[in-house]
Order: C-alpha cells, then structure tokens, then sequence
C-alpha cells in the first residue's frame, strides 16, 4: 500500500514488523500520530519512504493484570489505560492521566508515543517513573529479536531519547502502589509554551511524623527530566511539620542541582519549581493520601 509517495506496510504481529524493519531500512514508525501529525514537516517525512504502522500489532494493545501491578502494551491510550485504572491506579497517575489532554485526543495518543517523543517531554514520563515503573524494550534491527526491561528514566539522559532505531516500547508495568503523600502540579502548556512549563510530581510515605520512600520527578519540556536529588536523599527519615528556612533552603540547593545538570531550563521554570518544591514540602503534613489538581 502506498501514501502520498510513500510504502505504508501494516503489520499483524511481532514477527512481520520484525521482517518489515528488516526489509526496509528506510522507514519510520506510526502509532497514534498525535506528536508526528502536528509536525508538518514529520509527515509524510521525506527521508523515509516507508511508514509502518503499528495499529494491528494485537501484542502492542494487551493488558494484564495482578495485584502487585499492570503491564500495558505500548499502543493502549491514555484514555484506555484512565479506563482500566480508575479503580486501581494512585491518584498521582491518575490525575497526570486526566489532565494529558481533552478526551478527544488521550483516545489517540499512545502510552508509547507519549513515552518516546523525540525532541519534548510530557507529563507521563515524570509519573512514570516517580511511581517505579519499567518499560520493555525490544530491539528489531538484527535478525535475532532481542529484549531487555528498564526504568522508565533510564530511556533517556537530559532531554535525550535513548531508543536506537529499530527499538520500540513494547509494554510498560505499572506498579499498583499508594502513597500517603502525593502531588502532580502542572503549570503552562508543554506544546504552546515549553519554556515556561514546569510538571511536578512528588509522592512519599508518612511513618507517624517521618518521611520516607519519598520520589521527586520535574519535567521541563525542552530541556528534560529531573528525577536524582542527593537533597532530596537527606529527607529520608526526616519529622514533619518542615519549617519554612529548611524548605527554602532544601529549594534553593535544589535549583542549584539542576543547573548543574540540565541546560536549557529558563529562569521563569526555575522560580516555578522552586516555589512548587517549598509548598509541597511545606504541605507534608500526617493526613494521609492528599492530591493537588493542576493548575
């Protein structure tokens, strides 16, 4: 099959995307096309002259599930996987989920396109990855299919996408865990205005008046994730209520740390996160399983 110029194969199963990627070493994936479409200059790209799509794959759409967490193929929606999580997801993945986009568009985009855009971070990889979760990775690009599973951060190094070509996600799982302290805060748009965008989530444990199992994952769109803190280490065991000249400093020592290891974040992202980390440490309170809505 063929559009505007280009081959468009549409594989059935692992094996012949396995084949296709073989056969035709100019190509470039189609999942749900909600970053790829947006860009009039990706589609159809004039450097690849065959589109697989991956619409068919019934491996990439399964779902399975136990008590301790889900495992979902790289072509579930948002919307689906909001859907198969209402009951059973924290509400930090959940909240993320909701506020992804309108209803309309979570019904195309893909777990695994929101996971491996390019050149831009969304809210899901941040989650993701502040919740413990784990992709499977598999590499089509040698005649022997090959597999192997990571920490959602580990796929990418600053703003970076660490996928070679010829490895998709096939199934990221989802640890079923609550925390008793969790927030996602998203300020300005990731698409219409990456430079001022700042998406938080923070979750942590509560033991009577101490801290502990406590994750911390910023995104900025354009100039990447932010999920190691040594300040955020020494949190660890600490009693709340913090007071508010150890927030300011935590904060501060915080920003310092980014600079140090991501370029690109603006000032205006960096006023942001700074006061979104001391309200947040400021709120850290016993009451248990408390979630702040976007704003």
């Amino acid at each position: 099959m063929y559009y505007k110029n280009k081959k468009l194969i549409i594989p059935e199963n692992i094996n012949e995307l396995h084949q296709a990627v073989l056969k035709n070493p100019d190509y470039i994936f189609f999942a749900g096309g909600t970053h790829l479409m947006k860009k009039g200059d990706l589609f159809p790209n004039n450097n690849s002259k065959t589109i697989i799509s991956l619409e068919k794959i019934k491996e990439l759409f399964e779902v399975t599930r136990n008590i301790k967490h889900v495992e979902v193929g790289a072509m579930v929606t948002t919307n689906k996987l909001l859907e198969i999580g209402n009951l059973a997801f924290n509400d930090l993945l959940l909240d993320t989920l909701i506020n992804t986009a309108t209803h309309i568009i979570r019904n195309q985009i893909t777990i695994g396109g929101a996971l491996a855009t390019s050149e831009i971070r969304y809210s899901l990889p941040a989650t993701l990855s502040c919740m413990g979760a784990t992709v499977e990775l598999l590499d089509l690009s040698k005649n022997k299919l090959n597999t192997k599973i990571i920490p959602i951060e580990k796929m990418y190094k600053k703003n970076n996408l660490l996928l070679e070509k010829g490895t998709i996600i096939k199934k990221i799982k989802i640890p079923l865990e609550t925390y008793d302290f969790e927030r996602f805060i998203s300020i300005g748009s990731p698409i219409k205005d990456p430079e001022s965008s700042v998406i938080f989530a923070f979750r942590a444990d509560i033991n009577q008046t101490l801290i502990n199992n406590l994750k911390l994952c910023v995104t900025f769109p354009k100039a990447g994730i932010f999920n190691s803190s040594n300040i955020l280490s020494e949190l660890e065991g600490a009693q709340i209520p913090i007071i508010p000249k150890t927030t300011t400093s935590i904060s501060k020592r915080y920003i310092a740390e980014i600079d140090e290891n991501l370029e690109g974040v603006t000032p205006l992202q960096k006023e942001r996160t700074k006061r979104i980390l001391q309200t947040v440490l400021y709120q850290l309170t016993p009451t248990k399983k408390t979630i702040d809505k976007t704003v």
